[in-house]
């Protein structure tokens, strides 16, 4: 694997060329563009694809994003080039990295008596399945369990503020796939809690070492990806030894759409309460709204754009509404960044740290979560851990926990106009809002405190424990 050919010369392999090891051999780029071939990159030639017989390789490696990277492996065994010796840049990274570790340490201290955890999830960054699997490892280790959480990257950041609250990391770039080196150390823990679907190749691998514990959070289109991608896996045969939960109703059945009845128990999840049993009510103020995730269409913040602007301009003036989350370059993000242009009363946060989201809920009065599916919101459980007015669409999981005009508000999933009304609504009644916010947060305190989940987890670690 020293030799290679690299196919690609774009932002994506640009982004990526400093990841390659010194060790590999660069021999030339393959460019489809005429303009580009005879020229050189690095001190490095780019060919046709139809000179790659005059070079000697060991690897040709297609270096773009995984639609065109298809494309282009077809061409190259088209022209005679043996599939074996092509590979996707993830297979070849991980090739590169297995049995690499970076550890930070944030507890040096281990409990004799209790199990050790590994806990597996994917790139560690502002999201909830993220978010999710650090509370779950906080309670775990709260309990006296030793917790090492592994992931194969991070945010700097969510990593740092993660080992300050002592948990333990690991970074194993080669996630997900395993290798002897892997493997090796898995051997060290009793019982491994897989994070997500798209860790399906560990938690199938895993559990005929260990017993494992998969949760799962995932909307339905992650299933159609990853199943594409991970295929070889989609086999009751090959998850049969895992004990497998999901986080609500809505991943329950998404998840038993590939494998039927499979999931037959839920493990709902708990958050640190932040906020403390009093309910902070604001005064003679405006009546901020907020919808916290990533700016994706998934998230629907077109559809408050569209809400909003069947408000009245007196009742946009005593309201603004916050887009908290991380927002791209892409069509979807541009389309919200102009929206907010147009409209003063919406204003874009961006992507905030843990730290930053808790001190912007001092001034948030309402939390809205229209999405277009969502098998469990964080940001409307932190609601409701605040007090907060929260509006959910009835395809969000948490929807189940609320009763429409009791303890939050519920509308239908893509419908902008009961959105509004919902909106106008509160706006009207801003200052009579306070037996739902109570409610809201005694629903918190029922369901979703971390000591409620601590015993939830508990009771799935020994069950899977004593199914192994």
């Amino acid at each position: 694997m020293n030799d290679i050919l690299i196919f690609g010369v774009g932002q994506f392999y640009q982004n990526r060329k400093k990841m390659i090891s010194p060790d590999i051999n660069i021999v030339a780029f393959i460019d489809n563009n005429s303009r580009m071939q005879g020229k050189y990159m690095d001190n490095i030639p780019i060919i046709s694809p139809n000179d790659i017989c005059h070079f000697s390789y060991d690897t040709i490696l297609l270096m773009s994003k995984k639609e065109y990277a298809d494309d282009m492996k077809t061409q190259l065994i088209e022209i005679g080039i043996n599939e074996a010796n092509i590979s996707y840049w993830e297979e070849f990274y991980n090739q590169m990295v297995c049995g690499s570790f970076k550890f930070y340490c944030g507890n040096a201290q281990m409990m004799e008596l209790k199990k050790n955890i590994l806990i597996i999830s994917t790139y560690l960054d502002y999201n909830g399945g993220t978010l999710v699997i650090i509370y779950a490892a906080q309670a775990l280790q709260n309990r006296g369990y030793n917790v090492m959480l592994t992931a194969p990257g991070g945010n700097r950041k969510l990593v740092r503020e993660t080992v300050q609250k002592g948990i333990n990391i690991v970074i194993s770039p080669s996630l997900p796939n395993l290798h002897k080196e892997e493997l090796f150390w898995i051997w060290q823990f009793d019982i491994v809690l897989i994070n997500v679907f798209q860790m399906i190749r560990c938690a199938v691998e895993i559990s005929n070492l260990k017993p494992v514990l998969w949760w799962i959070h995932e909307p339905s289109d992650v299933f159609m990806e990853i199943s594409k991608r991970f295929s070889g896996y989609i086999c009751e045969a090959k998850i049969a030894r895992a004990n497998i939960y999901a986080v609500s109703s809505i991943a329950q059945k998404n998840f038993n759409r590939y494998f039927p009845k499979r999931i037959k128990k839920i493990l709902g999840f708990g958050i640190p309460d932040e906020n403390g049993t009093e309910v902070r009510i604001k005064k003679c103020q405006k009546i901020i709204f907020s919808i916290i995730g990533s700016v994706i269409p998934r998230k629907a913040q077109d559809i408050l754009v569209q809400a909003i602007a069947l408000l009245s301009d007196e009742e946009k003036k005593e309201a603004e509404f916050w887009i908290i989350g991380a927002i791209g370059e892409n069509e979807y993000g541009k389309k919200i960044k102009e929206a907010a242009v147009r409209e003063p009363s919406i204003k874009i946060l961006g992507e905030l740290t843990r730290c930053e989201i808790n001190k912007r809920y001092e001034d948030i009065d309402v939390v809205l979560c229209p999405s277009l599916e969502e098998p469990m919101s964080i940001a409307i459980m932190e609601g409701m851990m605040h007090g907060k007015v929260c509006v959910v669409a009835d395809i969000v999981g948490m929807a189940d926990y609320i009763v429409d005009g009791v303890n939050g508000f519920l509308c239908k999933t893509k419908d902008y106009v009961e959105l509004s009304k919902k909106i106008k609504w509160i706006i009207s009644q801003r200052n009579d809002m306070t037996k739902i916010r109570l409610k809201a947060r005694k629903t918190y305190e029922k369901y979703f405190t971390m000591d409620i989940f601590a015993n939830k987890l508990e009771e799935a670690v020994e069950d899977t424990i004593c199914r192994f």
